[in-house]
């Protein structure tokens, strides 16, 4: 008999998905000693190799809510949400247990939580972490090592929630989080992700349209490679994904064509003509160029001074402590905007004593 979460002393997850994501949480929890592993599967082919690693797994996802874990984290497609939702809804102790997930949109899973009637408990997620590749095989416990994890809340999400969540990322996986509102994050998502995934199936499609495209293929290197490795995904994952945040990606598509439309116009002329053009086309995201060359030179100072990086990062710190009086969702998005993430979280037990330790990411201030 599987051991109720309630009374067990140590934190609990369960996961409802083993697949790249899921099955990376669930290897990177089951190695730590406090924490137990609760798994889920469509099919049951990850349970061999789960059950050696410590995850327990379960036949129904219904049994994943009747454990009552501490956090209850949805890592399968989004199409399956709503039946995954309504299975488990009527077994979830809200009292206990708060529901997350792993998907790239955040308004349309709010949407569908609302819908099961398990608003109240819900607090998305979104690991900045990925691969082209997808399954319980491809997934690793090192695959969220040093991931961002963006947090979704609304004016109505309970802040002790929110610390359930923290203990997961920060304190377990020790990964860094955000804390947003959905609108952002869709947005923020749509900019990095989405509207990058399209254009990299575009930049694919051309290629396969052209009739030098054996020899372009035997000439590309790195240029290539990286602007395409994306596109290398599941078609029909691509197409999921994007379509679920479809408005927002369109925006910036059109943002996109109209930067390469300039681009084109602008290399129709003569050189002498499009001189100053160029320029200026070029020169545009000069402020991101330094952000990407700060950061790599400050990844390769904190390796080779360890005590003067140290003494940077705690110039770059806060400490924020929860205050019920004030707007802390407004507080914390205020502070994403700013380059900061919760990198330390201290005080599980109760609200008032909850704080978390704020680190900046200098080298965004003059992005």
């Amino acid at each position: 008999m599987v051991e109720d979460a309630e009374f067990s002393q140590k934190f609990s997850v369960g996961i409802v998905g083993l697949g790249l994501i899921g099955g990376s949480l669930a290897k990177r929890l089951a190695k730590l000693a406090n924490c137990n592993v609760y798994a889920w599967n469509r099919h049951n082919e990850p349970y061999d190799e789960a059950k050696s690693l410590g995850i327990t797994c379960v036949e129904k996802v219904q049994d994943l809510a009747k454990l009552r874990p501490n956090v209850l984290i949805l890592c399968n497609a989004l199409a399956a949400m709503p039946s995954i939702l309504h299975e488990i809804a009527p077994y979830i102790d809200k009292s206990c247990t708060t529901i997350s997930d792993v998907g790239s949109v955040k308004t349309l899973v709010r949407e569908q939580v609302k819908d099961a009637g398990l608003q109240d408990c819900y607090v998305g997620a979104h690991p900045m972490a990925g691969s082209e590749f997808t399954g319980w095989k491809a997934s690793s416990d090192e695959l969220l090592n040093g991931a961002l994890w963006a947090l979704t809340v609304d004016d109505s999400t309970e802040f002790w929630r929110v610390r359930n969540i923290l203990q997961m990322i920060v304190s377990l996986c020790k990964n860094r989080a955000i804390v947003l509102d959905d609108a952002t994050h869709d947005n923020s998502a749509a900019l990095i992700s989405h509207m990058p995934h399209v254009v990299a199936t575009a930049l694919a499609n051309v290629l396969c349209e052209q009739s030098n495209r054996a020899i372009a293929l035997q000439l590309s290197a790195g240029s290539w490679r990286d602007m395409t490795r994306v596109a290398l995904t599941d078609s029909q994952r691509t197409r999921a994904m994007v379509s679920e945040n479809r408005h927002n990606t369109a925006k910036l598509l059109r943002s996109v064509i109209s930067e390469l439309t300039f681009a084109a116009n602008m290399l129709d002329n003569d050189v002498e003509t499009a001189d100053a053009l160029e320029q200026e086309f070029f020169a545009k995201a000069q402020s991101w160029r330094e952000y990407k060359y700060l950061q790599r030179n400050s990844s390769k100072t904190s390796t080779q001074q360890s005590d003067d990086a140290k003494q940077n990062d705690d110039a770059n710190s806060r400490l924020w402590k929860y205050d019920s009086q004030i707007n802390w969702q407004q507080e914390l998005l205020e502070s994403a905007r700013s380059g900061e993430s919760i990198i330390e979280f201290y005080g599980f037990n109760t609200n008032e004593s909850s704080q978390l330790l704020l680190r900046a990411d200098s080298s965004l201030n003059n992005l």
